[in-house]
């Protein structure tokens, strides 16, 4: 049964395989779950009390898991200490870290092997407990439903035909494998007819009842779809991906990086909406604003949704602009019914008023707005936006920010010194905040940077983003907005980064169309006067994001200074690392944006770095796949040897106390000594016709020595004693003696070759082995 289960389980593992880019994530949790089981295996032998399985498994997964995922930190390499946890928890925020900021696939890293090895560990021990300890196997369907949720939560294509049928397949070899050891259990098996004829019959039978639940079960799964229509929808995704709403009127999204990053992959030219405005050439469309950079990530600050924040048509007035100016640009918006609903409505910036059907909730300081209602899946709104083309030179005097909240600048410590460098080189002739601004901007699309949305894998140690700034300088609209936010805080101009999608494309109609592959991030700069302002860093050739456009107020006229030379990833800008703590990679702390790998056949990257400072990338413990082969297949050889030995030692100490047990004990343990030299044990034998044939026939051509037929034929009287009579009164140091000198006989009269066998493949651990009653019926005179 353990081994049964352990199959069940690894059976499971397939439906990750969508979900995670890379090889070797499974490594670890397959190392786990095996040695739990055999653990379980090996001390059920015993035939004791389960009590201390779960213990036991605990203490050999605490050796195994120190040397396979926190290398280094325990003593003699395998005990955990102090070091292991906080290493281990470290490697567990950086691993749910990857989780919440990667679109799937996720790529593989340590943090990421980490929790899934702890997961398939609980879930193993609670599956041998379920199965092997409580004999219900069937109550460990609830742990396939919730690997099963997985994959129809966050990926879109769900199962495949292969995941399900493997699943399926290991949760059915495990209750068949329950069912064959409860039919041992019970003995003799009742014949289902006299006849060939009547037992293929009740065959038939059975697999009809098989085949007819099967078919019911695929039934009811295409149909109700059809007749249920709420059925069909994309309900675990919606829940997964869809909006959070705490207590407090709290409202957060879940990621919208992650979202873009999904859409960018999907490279459709589905239709996410379409829309008619009065402007010439309109404005991206913004959807969400990430306002906080946490040295990982933009994320969103929870936006608050109470009567204060009730859209009634018209917006706030946007923050930082002199006047708020009339509303100069009317845009129709039609969502495509076939789009997944959105919580937060794409608006031009700034948006003056919005009317859309339904309770909708505005932001005062970044312009969103957004429902806590689940929204429908099509549906029109108009929005009335205010023009944002200020001129160059008005933007290159204006002051510093008055009316801005400080966090904008806000930069977390332990950024590579690198980049400030950078920054300060490229920024160091301009004269205003503006020309700091529109030298970055040309940093990036001055024709040094490539756009892809496979970039390749930042390597282990590197810090991400000097490592994209510096050196490959390969990446897409994620990495050129996050990166130029970072540096633009730096030059001391207030950034956030937008995510939405661009202007699209128009129709001949004059209807302009917004597709998947439209999805975009960007840049905002805060200017006093204007107020919040795009910037394009991302490549917008044939290379490029196609539809993305550089504003006009970024331009090089206007003012007199020019704009900056792109440096070239050299010594000037690119400063070589000296010896001092800081220069020192493993202090960087982790790029704003990091890199996804979209490609399957990507090397796995791991843009995290873990709290002790140390890369921790999917290949920080290289060694540890060969290190697992070699202790498994020691494991495996000497396996049966161990097993075999842990059920000696536990029958001889049940002789050693004597009575009955002891009597029972050492009666086994004989009959197992001749299982395993490949003597005939028949359990149609009462216990002194056994003796009587071991001492008369020849085992492996040598007969029994006397001394130790003497022992076997007391051993036999003690079992006989032990069965029958109502106080055996045997004692155990002699049964201890004789089983010694039996079990020594049995040895000496057999081969050298038969004892080898006997000590490395024990026949007696096989169940196929072991001596059972026919199972045909007994003839009854007529």
């Amino acid at each position: 049964m353990p081994a049964a289960t352990l199959v069940a389980m690894l059976a499971t593992l397939p439906l990750l395989g969508g979900l995670i880019r890379g090889d070797g994530w499974w490594g670890p949790a397959v190392v786990l779950m095996v040695a739990v089981t055999l653990v379980s295996a090996l001390y059920r032998l015993t035939g004791r009390s389960a009590f201390p399985v779960p213990f036991l498994q605990l203490l050999v997964a605490a050796l195994l898991f120190t040397p396979i995922l926190t290398p280094g930190t325990g003593f003699l390499g395998v005990v955990p200490t102090a070091a292991t946890f906080e290493r281990a928890w470290a490697l567990f925020e950086q691993g749910v870290h990857s989780i919440n900021t990667s679109a799937v696939p996720v790529p593989t890293t340590t943090g990421l092997q980490l929790i899934i090895a702890l997961t398939f560990l609980v879930f193993m021990m609670t599956a041998d407990f379920l199965a092997v300890t409580a004999r219900c196997p069937g109550m460990t369907g609830g742990l396939t439903l919730a690997l099963i949720v997985v994959p129809l939560a966050v990926d879109g294509g769900g199962l495949t035909w292969v995941q399900a049928v493997v699943c399926a397949g290991g949760y059915v070899v495990l209750l068949a494998t329950d069912m064959w050891v409860r039919g041992r259990e019970w003995g003799v098996r009742v014949p289902d007819g006299h006849t060939p004829g009547s037992r293929f019959a009740a065959g038939a039978a059975q697999a009809g009842i098989v085949v007819a639940s099967a078919s019911t079960a695929i039934l009811l799964a295409l149909s109700l779809p059809m007749m249920v229509p709420s059925l069909r929808t994309d309900a675990f995704q919606t829940l997964a991906d869809g909006a959070e709403f705490h207590a407090g009127g709290s409202v957060t999204t879940v990621h919208p990086l992650v979202s873009l990053r999904r859409d960018l992959a999907a490279s459709s030219d589905r239709t996410v909406l379409t829309y008619q405005t009065d402007a010439e050439q309109p404005d991206y469309l913004r959807t969400y604003v990430l306002d906080e950079f946490g040295g990982e990530n933009w994320t969103m600050s929870p936006v608050r949704t109470g009567r204060e924040s009730t859209l009634d048509g018209t917006l706030p007035p946007p923050p930082g602009r002199d006047s708020a100016a009339p509303a100069s640009v009317s845009t129709s918006v039609t969502l495509d019914p076939d789009a997944p609903g959105m919580e937060f409505l794409p608006l031009p910036y700034p948006a003056r008023s919005v009317e859309a059907p339904g309770d909708w909730y505005v932001d005062p300081e970044s312009l969103m707005v957004y429902t806590t209602n689940p929204p429908p899946d099509g549906f029109d709104f108009t929005v009335e936006s205010a023009e944002n083309s200020p001129e160059a030179r008005d933007l290159a005097d204006a002051g510093r920010p008055r009316s801005l909240s400080g966090s904008y600048l806000d930069l977390p410590s332990g950024i590579d010194r690198r980049v400030g460098e950078l920054t300060d080189s490229l920024t160091e002739d301009a004269d205003s905040a503006y020309e700091r601004a529109v030298a970055l901007q040309g940093f990036f699309t001055g024709g040094s940077f490539t756009y892809d949305l496979r970039p390749p894998a930042v390597p282990n140690g590197a810090d991400p983003l000097a490592h994209f700034l510096l050196e490959d300088r390969v990446g897409y609209c994620e990495q050129f907005a996050g990166a130029m936010a970072v540096m633009a805080r730096q030059a001391d101009i207030p950034a956030r980064v937008a995510v939405g999608y661009t202007s699209g494309q128009r129709g001949g109609d004059g209807e302009w169309s917004v597709s998947v592959s439209d999805a975009h991030a960007w840049p905002e700069l805060y200017f006093e006067g204007a107020g919040w302002l795009r910037f394009e860093p991302t490549p917008s050739s044939s290379q490029g994001q196609g539809t993305a456009t550089v504003p006009e107020y970024t331009g090089d006229g206007g003012t007199d200074s020019e704009r900056r030379p792109d440096p070239e990833p050299s010594a000037s800008d690119a400063p070589e690392p000296s010896a001092s703590p800081e220069d020192d990679p493993s202090t960087a702390p982790a790029e704003p944006t990091p890199t996804p790998q979209e490609e399957d056949e990507a090397e796995p990257t791991d843009p995290a770095v873990s709290a002790s400072g140390e890369g921790t990338g999917s290949s920080a413990a290289p060694w540890w796949p060969v290190a697992a082969g070699v202790l498994g297949g020691l494991l495996l050889l000497v396996a049966p040897a161990l097993a075999r030995a842990v059920v000696r030692w536990s029958r001889r100490a049940a002789v050693a106390s004597g009575g009955a047990d002891g009597a029972h004990a050492a009666w086994r343990e004989l009959r197992d000594t001749c299982l395993d030299l490949g003597t005939e044990w028949s359990l149609t034998e009462s216990p002194r016709a056994t003796a009587a044939r071991l001492g008369a026939v020849r085992t492996n051509g040598s007969l029994l020595p006397s001394e130790a037929h003497a022992a076997v034929w007391r051993l036999a009287l003690a079992e006989e004693a032990a069965r029958y009579a109502p106080d055996p009164g045997v004692n155990g140091s002699g049964l201890a003696t004789d089983l010694a000198a039996a079990v020594s006989g049995a040895r000496s009269a057999a081969t050298r070759v038969e004892r080898w066998r006997a000590l490395v493949l024990p026949r007696s651990l096989a169940p196929w082995r072991r001596p059972r009653t026919a199972a045909d019926a007994v003839p009854v005179a007529a």
